[in-house]
């Protein structure tokens, strides 16, 4: 009978840590959000910033994305230290110009960008922005766009990729 009973005891025991290693963590502070179509941005001239909006949410464990009425912030619920990131593809892009995306922190400022020339190759643009920064309880992050192609473009909406912006708090 001694073996029946570790048996059990040894099952229980992994039993109650799958169970446990399953229920989300309540130090999980995070959030990804995206626009689930394609957003306009037209030619901007320069130091002008177009701000994106997200319209729907991947998850968001602690409320960061206030999507009524501040559809494109992500704001720290709690002070430390966060991994902020944003992905976007242009569509196909014509003529020249630059292509930017920035990640501008309480609307003012900019902890995180990336810019390219256009080459005049008919291959979309894609641009990532990240960073890793310390934000107060109630900071908020934008993410905002720049373009100067001759007209207006489009980011597309591209399933997991475009556009997306998340930031997750490091423990």
């Amino acid at each position: 009978m001694k073996t029946p009973r570790v048996l059990v005891f040894v099952l229980s025991w992994v039993f109650i840590g799958v169970a446990h290693a399953a229920q989300p963590s309540s130090n999980d502070i995070s959030a990804r959000v995206f626009n689930s179509a394609d957003i306009t941005v037209q030619q901007l001239k320069p130091g002008e910033w177009q701000s994106l909006t997200f319209d729907s949410e991947r998850w968001d464990t602690a409320k960061l994305h206030e999507k009524k009425a501040h559809a494109g912030r992500l704001k720290a619920p709690v002070a430390g230290k966060y991994y902020i990131f944003a992905n976007i593809t242009w569509e196909t892009p014509i003529g020249s110009g630059v292509f930017a995306l920035r990640l501008r922190l309480n609307g003012k400022t900019v902890i995180a960008e990336q810019s390219v020339p256009n080459t005049a190759v008919p291959f979309r643009i894609s641009l990532s922005a990240g960073t890793v920064y310390a934000l107060g309880v109630g900071d908020y992050i934008e993410v905002q766009v720049f373009q100067q192609s001759g007209s207006p473009l489009l980011i597309r909406h591209i399933e997991a990729t475009s556009p997306e912006f998340g930031m997750a708090k490091i423990p």
